[in-house]
């Protein structure tokens, strides 16, 4: 009850701006240790230091909205500005499920932000502010390679992992791909997934190191990574339609130029934070085992064959394959 009145209040709050100064909730599902937190902590101190109208705040740990039901609440203005990942936004859009399919298993960093941040990520983000009722601020921010943690089985190949049941954070495609490989995918909130690994509810994650880093999991069982680099997940800035509108024109230049003062060394720090908290899993005993390239190609290729009847399935559109074939899409 309590966090039902300060969600309403805060509403109230945002819905009277400009007309006095507010506070602007971020919200983020994460620890304070995640890298994200920390870089949407720095955009709301870069905010707060050329907008003093208003105050910017992140709330993290889920204590405003966990990232799956995030975009649906800035869109209705119960919060400001989230950046939820990409795969939360293929309910809304089913074209964000486009970045999950097997076309973009194992590519490196460089290669998947060609497309977001080209053309294909505009027709993205056109989808997504067509379905809701938000503006994306600006470039998106990587997460990082997705991988598979598991709590007893040592994953050595992909057909390891055949009768697993395996949590997944969202998106269509990634509980398509784990079924195509055998798994049992299992949906689960990531505040949820501590007590899930606990109670022996699931056998193991699809995540990525930083993720689990930030929670500690290996004091939740967690005793074996497998390089799947499964996807290569990225957070999307959004803002409040309503909220957007309502600033002046100064205030929504600060808002996106300030993003995009950040992103290259916001990306750059989920690359080194991903590797760091990759040696860190080392430290706490989680042995790391990988594919062959060779095992990972043909994998990709396997599930790339069924990739027209996974886009059918999950509702993504004719034209944003076109878009993905006609931009390096294979």
């Amino acid at each position: 009850m309590p966090g039902t009145i300060l969600k309403t209040l805060a509403v109230l709050v945002l819905m009277a701006m400009p007309a006095f100064a507010a506070d602007i909730q971020i919200s983020t599902e994460n620890t304070p240790s995640h890298f994200q937190t920390q870089v949407l902590q720095r955009y709301a101190a870069a905010l707060n230091a050329e907008i003093s109208e208003h105050h910017f705040d992140v709330v993290h740990s889920a204590r405003a909205f966990s990232d799956r039901e995030v975009a649906e609440a800035v869109s209705s203005t119960r919060v400001a500005i989230a950046a939820p990942g990409i795969w939360h936004l293929g309910q809304y859009s089913s074209d964000l499920n486009a970045l999950l399919l097997p076309d973009f298993m194992g590519l490196e960093a460089q290669d998947v932000r060609r497309f977001v941040d080209g053309t294909v990520g505009e027709a993205l983000e056109d989808s997504l502010e067509t379905q809701l009722n938000v503006k994306v601020i600006g470039k998106w921010l990587d997460l990082g390679p997705a991988h598979i943690f598991t709590r007893k089985k040592v994953i050595r190949r992909f057909d390891d992992l055949k009768g697993l049941r395996i949590r997944y954070a969202g998106g269509d495609a990634n509980a398509l791909r784990l079924a195509a490989l055998g798994a049992e995918p299992v949906l689960i909130p990531w505040p949820n997934v501590p007590d899930a690994l606990d109670r022996g509810e699931i056998d193991g994650l699809l995540t990525t190191s930083s993720t689990v880093v930030s929670a500690s999991l290996w004091e939740h069982g967690l005793t074996h990574a497998f390089l799947s680099h499964s996807y290569y997940p990225f957070y999307v800035p959004l803002i409040s339609g309503d909220i957007w509108r309502r600033l002046s024109e100064p205030q929504r230049k600060v808002l996106t130029d300030s993003w995009e003062d950040m992103i290259s060394d916001g990306r750059e720090r989920a690359v080194s934070h991903q590797e760091s908290s990759m040696a860190l899993l080392r430290e706490h005993g989680i042995k790391i085992t990988a594919p062959s390239n060779q095992e990972r190609e043909s994998v990709r290729r396997g599930l790339a064959s069924r990739q027209d009847e996974m886009a059918r399935e999950i509702g993504i559109s004719n034209k944003m394959l076109e878009i993905l074939a006609q931009h390096g899409g294979d």
